[in-house]
């Protein structure tokens, strides 16, 4: 009898130890099958579109195909001179894709063309041709490019990350110019690779709020191009659902690329783009 007392008295003791192991345990369980919170530290791929309103000082030169020493086109600054407008407002696209924990690559696209219409107030020399005073003169430029930056992140938390890489930045530039009055029309373009160095951070502050800024420079010369080209971003984004946000930026893009007229590449002399301005970007990923 004694002993059947005794066993029941150490089960009745041993209940509620055990009870809190089973529920330590399960909790334990529900924390390991959480999943993670969505932000741009977790997401997989992500596909960004946005709008971007900003302002554009451009420099350009369109040399002689015929290489004189000492002769080169004439430097135009394309807003005042050729009345393009220095006001942006277009669309911008960018895909995001993450390989394994650290590993990513971003793809984005950018295309600005522009058309302008004036009176020369001066003469100039572009490509083969020149431009009189008083002439009624119709320009383009377009720009193009579509860059490529791969990242690995060198320190990466649950709530903040921070990454370092490589880009190129292939970039299509096209200019022209037509005298309406006598039909005479000069013209050039090219495309120029551009690698870059990438720094890359996002912080989630909160559960559904994240600020990201990246930026990328280069500046080298080589076979009778010296190009330089920096972009800067910083944004900040709201996870309205797991897999969209929507978010508030500012972008700062310079190109700066001369070409020696005697290097024979088919590109125009000259051509700098200092754009900048504010963002607004929808962000769907998973």
């Amino acid at each position: 009898m004694r002993r059947k007392l005794v066993a029941l008295l150490s089960a009745l003791a041993a209940a509620p130890v055990a009870h809190a192991a089973e529920r330590e345990l399960a909790s334990d369980t529900l924390v390991k099958e959480r999943p993670p919170v969505a932000s741009p530290i977790t997401d997989r791929f992500a596909l960004r579109a946005t709008w971007f309103k900003g302002s554009a000082d451009t420099r350009v030169r369109l040399d002689p195909s015929v290489v004189v020493p000492g002769i080169t086109g004439t430097p135009i600054h394309a807003e005042d001179l050729l009345g393009l407008d220095d006001a942006i407002d277009l669309g911008r696209m960018e895909l995001y894709f993450r390989f394994g924990a650290r590993t990513r690559l971003r793809v984005d696209y950018f295309k600005l063309n522009r058309f302008g219409s004036t009176v020369l107030d001066e003469d100039i020399v572009f490509g083969d041709d020149i431009y009189l005073t008083g002439e009624n003169i119709e320009s383009t430029l377009d720009y193009r490019s579509l860059s490529f930056t791969f990242l690995h992140s060198f320190l990466k938390r649950e709530s903040f990350e921070l990454a370092a890489g490589i880009g190129v930045y292939l970039v299509d530039a096209q200019a022209a110019a037509e005298a309406v009055d006598r039909n005479a029309r000069e013209e050039e373009s090219g495309v120029a690779p551009v690698p870059t160095l990438a720094l890359d951070g996002t912080w989630r502050f909160a559960r559904r709020w994240a600020v990201a800024a990246r930026g990328q420079y280069f500046s080298a010369s080589y076979d009778g191009i010296d190009g330089t080209l920096g972009e800067y971003h910083l944004d900040l984004q709201y996870r309205w659902k797991p897999n969209f946000a929507v978010g508030l930026g500012y972008t700062k893009l310079d190109v700066d690329i001369s070409v020696d007229p005697a290097s024979g590449h088919d590109f125009p002399g000259l051509f700098r783009l200092n754009t900048d301005g504010p963002e607004f970007f929808l962000r769907v990923s998973f």
